[in-house]
């Protein structure tokens, strides 16, 4: 019998062992260093900012990197973990699978022994179980991984099932609770689906000034922002803020035709990240995508605040 890919994880903490802060606890330093991704982990390892300021930009660069697809750079994060047993990193994973171009059959068969992959993705699956089992690849898997990489994105692969294998030690320990709404080990999630106006050109009409209560539907959780778009000869000035951490920044890009408008915010902190809203609004709701450059694009729906 083959054995399983993932491990069993009934002997993790089922509490935190450290609690998280909440945003009103951290300073302004911790705040902008949490940044929109106030999430259960990030708001336990703030409490060592030192060390966060450091673990941060390395995990950016690589969730941001454009020489690794989104797709194999979610499949090995999903296979790390199965491998080292860790909920927090397939919850916070699948929906990013998904965005990725992961189907909801891959997603499961990730955790099959006996699935059948493409030659370039068995290639990295492999290289993620010689790395958990033996922190080696083995020669056989490594003349897969050269007939479909350069050695560019090899090193790259190395770093990211290096740095995620680190985290899973760390969120396992500490016992880090996985989200609301993300899904149960070994299981695919229900992909979030924004509200008509951001889909169907037939029922958007009105205008996107105003302000906005919006729920950006994230891998790493959802988020509560609030959108302000003031318009002028179609153009959109405002801002878009994090609700729980009061990280706010400007627009300093966008267009409104009608009721349809894009507009762009930029992160300078903790790292440069380019955010694009695209939607529509009817009435007093409001609907789209959220695309984060080299990170995918995922939903968001909300309502008028004012």
């Amino acid at each position: 019998m083959t054995a399983p890919i993932a491990r069993d994880v009934s002997d993790r903490p089922s509490t935190p062992r450290v609690r998280p802060y909440d945003p009103a606890e951290m300073t302004e330093a911790q705040r902008a260093l949490a940044g929109i991704g106030a999430s259960n982990v990030i708001r336990t390892l703030v409490r060592r900012d030192d060390l966060l300021g450091t673990l941060n930009p390395l995990g950016n660069a690589l969730l941001l990197s454009e020489r690794t697809v989104m797709r194999d750079r979610e499949l090995a994060i999903l296979r790390v973990a199965l491998r080292t047993g860790t909920p927090y990193e397939w919850g916070n994973h699948t929906l990013g699978a998904l965005m990725g171009g992961v189907t909801e059959a891959e997603i499961r068969a990730v955790a099959d022994p006996d699935a059948t992959w493409p030659e370039a993705d068995a290639a990295l699956l492999h290289a993620v179980d010689d790395l958990c089992a033996d922190d080696c690849v083995s020669d056989a898997t490594w003349a897969a991984l050269r007939a479909t990489r350069d050695e560019g994105e090899i090193i790259e692969f190395l770093v990211l099932v290096g740095y995620y294998r680190l985290m899973a030690g760390i969120l396992n320990s500490l016992g880090v609770a996985l989200e609301d709404g993300r899904p149960a080990y070994g299981e695919p999630p229900a992909r979030p689906e924004p509200a008509a106006p951001g889909r169907d050109r037939g029922e958007a009409h009105g205008t996107p000034e105003g302000t906005w209560a919006v729920v950006f539907h994230h891998p790493a959780g959802d988020q509560d922002l609030r959108l302000v778009m003031k318009l002028h000869d179609g153009a959109i000035t405002g801002s878009a803020a994090n609700v729980a951490s009061g990280i706010s920044t400007d627009i300093t890009a966008g267009t409104a035709d009608g009721p349809r408008f894009s507009c762009t915010t930029v992160m300078t902190e903790p790292v440069r990240i380019e955010i694009t809203y695209d939607g529509a609004v009817s009435g007093d709701t409001i609907a789209g995508e959220v695309t984060i450059k080299g990170a995918g694009a995922y939903p968001f729906d909300g309502t008028r605040v004012s």
